[in-house]
């Protein structure tokens, strides 16, 4: 892989490749826009054509160093992501990257220290970072990948050079689920139109049952369910869902509990576990979130205009066909009882009493 394979970035990565050829390389740079369009790839790309013993404008991808940054083992590249329960890249994680950041090269041209969710910084450790920004230590190249670049502080921000990332075509998306997952033509342009652009939502959309669980809640409520029932189901599903979530990570980072590990790196670890599966959770519960609004909101494009041409389900034809009400105020509300779930799961309230009252809005 190289800069020259992240598709539909056009802008930005001819942006990188001549920062490359004419040697002006900032110390900060930020990768904003939406997920699964690129950024971390490009973040990583560009670590290893920095370093690269061959190109002088992208990654040769052949040379040592650049297979040293592909499996994770070069020495001078470093990947900081939010840790422990509450995810969030504390002031001991910013503190180790500074003292590291401080020491020279051992073995390539640069340091890259690639921030991942780098909105995840509290205050204190924005402050922290915001030092070694000031006075980088030699050929150090921050790389800050974020879809919420505001969180920041503005004077991070002003210190960075801002590369932002757009969502990609609906075509290329379509065609890697017809490369990678084997989908048909129609079903590759229906989870590619439902993905908006974002390539790990077409994964997600074709490798999990989220789809189908949200059409069939919505479906069951339409029909009169017991609201209280369905939330209830809902929420078992969720949690078998963490379970697996749990099951992965944990074969992921393998057995921690042996001799060879110290306490301290068997705590670390277990962090690190927590701060996955929150993720992932949180992901996952906001991926639902985000299907029953495209749901709803289809609802409310094709009773307007009776045209699947906008429509966001666009395998879902004779279902909204035959959908029930076209009541504009109805559907309305339910759409604004979506947004005011995700709040107030931001704001940790428990998630099956959140669901609940959503089902029931979803029921009227």
């Amino acid at each position: 892989m190289s800069l020259r394979d992240v598709r539909d970035q056009q802008v930005p990565m001819r942006l990188l490749r001549n920062a490359l050829t004419r040697k002006r390389i900032p110390n900060a740079m930020l990768f904003w826009g939406p997920g699964g369009v690129g950024k971390r790839m490009a973040a990583i790309e560009m670590a290893k054509a920095v370093n690269c013993l061959e190109s002088t404008d992208d990654a040769c991808d052949a040379c040592l160093s650049c297979r040293k940054v592909a499996s994770g083992n070069h020495p001078d590249i470093r990947v900081v992501s939010p840790l422990k329960k509450s995810r969030i890249i504390d002031v001991d994680t910013v503190e180790g990257l500074n003292e590291f950041a401080s020491l020279r090269a051992y073995e390539g041209k640069w340091r890259v220290f690639v921030l991942l969710d780098a909105d995840r910084m509290k205050g204190p450790a924005q402050n922290h970072f915001l030092k070694t920004l000031e006075e980088p230590a030699g050929n150090s190249l921050f790389i800050l990948v974020s879809e919420y670049p505001r969180v920041l502080l503005p004077t991070i921000r002003s210190r960075c050079q801002m590369v932002r990332f757009g969502a990609l075509r609906p075509e290329t998306v379509a065609e890697v689920l017809r490369r990678e997952r084997a989908l048909g033509e129609n079903a590759a342009r229906a989870m590619a139109a439902l993905a908006q652009g974002q390539m790990t939502r077409a994964f997600d959309l074709v490798d999990s049952e989220r789809r189908a669980v949200v059409l069939d809640v919505a479906g069951r409520l339409a029909d009169g369910d017991d609201p209280f029932e369905v939330a209830e189901e809902f929420s078992a599903y969720l949690d078998a869902q963490t379970a697996q979530i749990e099951a992965a990570v944990k074969n992921e980072f393998g057995v921690d509990n042996g001799n060879e590990f110290s306490r301290e790196d068997r705590e670390r670890l277990k962090e690190e576990r927590m701060a996955l599966v929150n993720a992932a959770r949180r992901h996952d519960i906001m991926e639902h979130l985000y299907l029953f609004a495209a749901w709803y909101r289809d609802q409310l494009v094709y009773g307007a205009t009776g045209d699947m041409a906008h429509v966001l389900n666009k395998d879902q034809d004779k279902r909204l066909e035959c959908g029930g009400a076209r009541d504009t105020a109805i559907i309305e509300k339910k759409i604004l009882a979506i947004e005011k779930a995700r709040l107030y799961l931001e704001r940790f309230i428990k998630e099956d009493r959140v669901f609940r009252d959503l089902f029931f809005a979803f029921a009227e």
